[in-house]
């Protein structure tokens, strides 16, 4: 085995990630916006849209890693993301010809899926091949290069939302094209990662920490799938005008980032529970708070403090992955298979509330506030549970 390898350069990684990213955040930011503006969509419909993104999700990162290998005989990692990414393009294209509203559906179907198989393998190309300090600065870079890219979207569909929403979409794959540009300065394929070098880079404590990360991260997304689609509702009640709806929204973004960032640049985080403590308590009071929230003080402090507590959660779930699982397509599989759970789990939530209370849950979100609370409640005694384990 050549355990010298060299990986794939980083800054064709985060190139290609910059650009993937902001179809990304199309997809689970800005997707409730344009079906509100532009088709019409209630809270129901917004939410049902939502799950069907996450249910694909889920399914195309479960699948992920066997449907690369079961690819590996006929083309390259590479060749794979660049058939993605065209996929994409095209899907996107579809408001350019048609105006119904099914195209929000299938646009938002395909491109979910095709995330879903996409992400797994950009990770695994980024991770492999690097470890302790250099995979600690990839993820570091990554991390922060995505989240601005997602965050920076959401104000560059300003302009668009009130009179040209679906062209959002369209742009999405425009940004794909470019994205396939970057992949000659890919490898083939993802590096080696050498076992013992691996071995030695990661304390045996990791993999408890795993345990409690894996459960945050769903109940991350658990909760911005539950909050993303009712964002748009819920600024319109705060009589939010249109074009600054999606810049607000970027508020929890922007913070993901300097917690991000931070981060990376104080590694003494790594190996100590506290952490994840600290996410479960910003993500809850952010929920609470944005629901609650009958000004914009209020509003953007939830905002704030839930986009804290989705990057610890984030980062410590992809860091955790990828060291104890080797930067695998498994591990990075696994975690984003976690995420489209978070994703789909989170409509659902909405919709039964909604059918309990037979009302909107912008304006009504007690059964809402409820129900995620008791998540909320078992996530951390599970934590609790892994904790005392571990200890």
């Amino acid at each position: 085995m050549n355990t010298h390898e060299k990986p794939t350069g980083l800054a064709a990684s985060l190139a290609l990630t910059s650009l993937a990213s902001a179809g990304t955040s199309v997809i689970w930011n800005g997707l409730p916006f344009i079906a509100k503006h532009q088709y019409g969509f209630d809270e129901t419909a917004t939410l049902l849209l939502y799950l069907l993104v996450g249910s694909v999700y889920i399914v195309g990162a479960m699948c992920s890693s066997r449907w690369a290998r079961a690819m590996a005989s006929t083309c390259s990692p590479r060749t794979i993301l660049a058939v993605l990414l065209m996929l994409q393009a095209a899907v996107c294209s579809l408001p350019l010809y048609f105006s119904g509203a099914w195209v929000i559906w299938v646009a938002g179907g395909v491109a979910g899926l095709c995330s879903a198989l996409l992400w797994p393998l950009v990770e695994s190309f980024l991770v492999s091949g690097r470890h302790g300090r250099a995979m600690r600065r990839a993820i570091g870079w990554w991390n922060i290069v995505w989240m601005i890219s997602v965050a920076s979207t959401m104000f560059a569909m300003a302009p668009l939302m009130e009179n040209h929403a679906s062209m959002v979409i369209v742009a999405l794959g425009c940004m794909n094209l470019l994205a396939v540009c970057v992949l000659p300065f890919y490898k083939s394929r993802p590096a080696r990662h050498d076992e013992e070098i691996a071995a030695c880079a990661v304390p045996s404590g990791y993999g408890n920490l795993l345990k409690g990360a894996r459960l945050l991260l769903p109940l991350s997304y658990i909760i911005n799938g539950t909050l993303a689609p009712l964002l748009p509702f819920v600024l319109s009640n705060l009589a939010v005008d249109t074009f600054w709806q999606t810049p607000a929204v970027a508020t929890w973004m922007i913070a993901r980032v300097v917690v991000t960032a931070c981060m990376w640049h104080w590694p003494n985080w790594h190996g100590r529970w506290s952490v994840l403590w600290i996410a479960v308590a910003m993500m809850a009071i952010g929920f609470v708070s944005i629901f609650t929230a009958s000004g914009m003080v209020l509003l953007f402090t939830g905002l704030v403090l839930f986009g804290g507590g989705m990057g610890i959660a984030y980062y410590a779930g992809l860091y955790y992955a990828m060291a104890v699982g080797r930067a695998g397509l498994n591990a990075s599989g696994t975690h984003e298979a976690l995420i489209g759970a978070g994703y789909t789990v989170g409509p659902a939530v909405g919709i039964l509330s909604i059918a309990s209370t037979q009302s909107d849950l912008s304006t009504s979100p007690s059964a809402l506030i409820g129900t995620v609370g008791c998540l909320i409640v078992v996530a951390m005694a599970s934590l609790w549970v892994i904790w005392r384990k571990a200890r």
